[in-house]
């Protein structure tokens, strides 16, 4: 049973709505593509519990948490009623090794060790889960989901499940009957209810009004799309989309980027890049939205 959806991180968000609107540089681009694979590596484990799991459990789905002032992340949290796993799911591709505590691409590079990153989140988990009354044993692991990593000289007790083992790891969560009751989902409760929006940490690139590309993007390939009669339609990879679901939708990339801006039939009207009358605009704002006031100075909300 899910007692969380799993939400879009903010970074990625940002970058969502940003590409191809502004320069995004080579790192910030770097940064989107991880914030990517990573929120895309998480849904894809989060289908696999859905498909999986018959035992009785209680999934949480991406939690941000604070104890003593420390914040930490954790991707998944499965709970049965005889065990609590952490999961921190890891969408890397491609060849990595060991050597000694440090993790690194085959061709030497270093990177963040992901061990190090799964054992803070257990050891603060704990520690909170110790204040909060629970004694359920804690199960930490490490899940990397892609069918292409390939990790050479990893010791066997490492806490690693690769994507060629989660049938095994399948087989051995159901074969243990679980019943959850009313204090396990008390637990999960509080801890939905620690949770916090995002971090004080998370970067996205700076913007401002003006300096952004005006226009409807297409939401399959990222390319801006013609107006044509009642429907946008992108010559790029010819993606077609109604006049209302276009607007709609780059409604809400600009009071997602510009959450203080009042909706106005003007401002959508140039935001979306729209051609002729703005009475097309008028039409799917005051469908969508109630309308403030009246004349020059009306708004939606």
């Amino acid at each position: 049973m899910n007692r969380k959806e799993r939400q879009e991180p903010l970074e990625l968000k940002y970058f969502r709505f940003l590409e191809g609107r502004m320069h995004l540089s080579p790192e910030e681009k770097r940064q989107y593509t991880n914030a990517q694979k990573g929120f895309e590596g998480e849904i894809t484990f989060d289908r696999w519990i859905e498909q999986n799991l018959s035992t009785d459990h209680l999934l949480i789905k991406g939690l941000l948490l604070e104890h003593k002032g420390e914040l930490f992340q954790i991707d998944t949290l499965l709970i049965f009623s005889w065990q609590i796993y952490l999961f921190n799911v890891k969408n890397h591709a491609g060849d990595y090794y060991i050597n000694g505590e440090k993790w690194h691409f085959m061709s030497g590079a270093e990177i963040k060790s992901p061990l190090l990153q799964l054992q803070r989140s257990d050891f603060l988990l704990r520690q909170l889960l110790r204040k909060l009354g629970t004694t359920t044993p804690i199960e930490p692991s490490l899940v990397f989901i892609h069918p292409e990593f390939i990790l050479y000289n990893a010791p066997p007790q490492f806490p690693i499940i690769f994507s060629s083992q989660l049938n095994r790891f399948k087989k051995k969560l159901n074969s243990k009957p679980s019943k959850i009751e009313r204090k396990h989902e008390i637990l999960v409760e509080r801890l939905v209810s620690l949770h916090l929006d995002h971090s004080p940490h998370t970067r996205w690139p700076d913007y401002d009004y003006q300096t952004l590309k005006k226009g409807v993007i297409c939401v399959t390939c990222g390319t801006f799309m013609s107006e044509k009669e009642r429907k946008w339609i992108c010559s790029s990879c010819g993606n077609q989309e109604s006049n209302e679901a276009a607007i709609m939708r780059n409604v809400e990339a600009f009071t997602f980027l510009f959450p203080n801006a009042k909706i106005t039939t003007n401002t959508i009207y140039e935001w979306c890049g729209v051609k002729g009358s703005a009475s097309k605009v008028k039409r799917v704002l005051s469908k969508n939205f109630r309308r403030f006031s009246h004349g020059k100075g009306s708004y939606y909300g």
